[in-house]
């Protein structure tokens, strides 16, 4: 996924928004709710961009010789950041929490791949 991926997700939200507040003026409950629909839209493609950029640099990670633990830490992450914008989707603050808790431990993974890392250096 691309920056340009995140921008065409960022347009979305605000063309939703702009539909949103339009039907909210003029009482149109179809814009209203189609306006909302856009916006979960760009909420959702904003996500699936930072997905695939957790893949991408899992891929990275593995190909430059990374440690295992940067590794597991990257797929822990996008899998964190699936369930995360799953509960967003799906209104359940229990997914939402818990793919938190996945994302809060894969930095924590990631942080230990950078110390393992280092001292590797250190001592080549």
């Amino acid at each position: 996924m691309s920056i340009q991926d995140k921008v065409k997700a960022a347009a979305k939200n605000v063309e939703g928004k702009i539909q949103e507040t339009i039907g909210n003026v003029t009482g149109d409950s179809n814009d209203q709710l189609e306006g909302k629909a856009k916006q979960v839209e760009g909420n959702a493609r904003d996500k699936a961009a930072d997905v695939g950029q957790g893949i991408d640099d899992a891929k990275d990670d593995a190909t430059s010789g990374g440690s295992v633990d940067k590794v597991k830490a990257a797929a822990k992450n996008v899998e964190g950041k699936a369930q995360d914008t799953f509960g967003r989707l799906t209104d359940s603050p229990e997914d939402q929490l818990a793919g938190k808790a996945k994302q809060a431990e894969a930095e924590v993974q990631n942080a230990a791949g950078d110390v393992k890392n280092k001292v590797k250096k250190m001592t080549n």
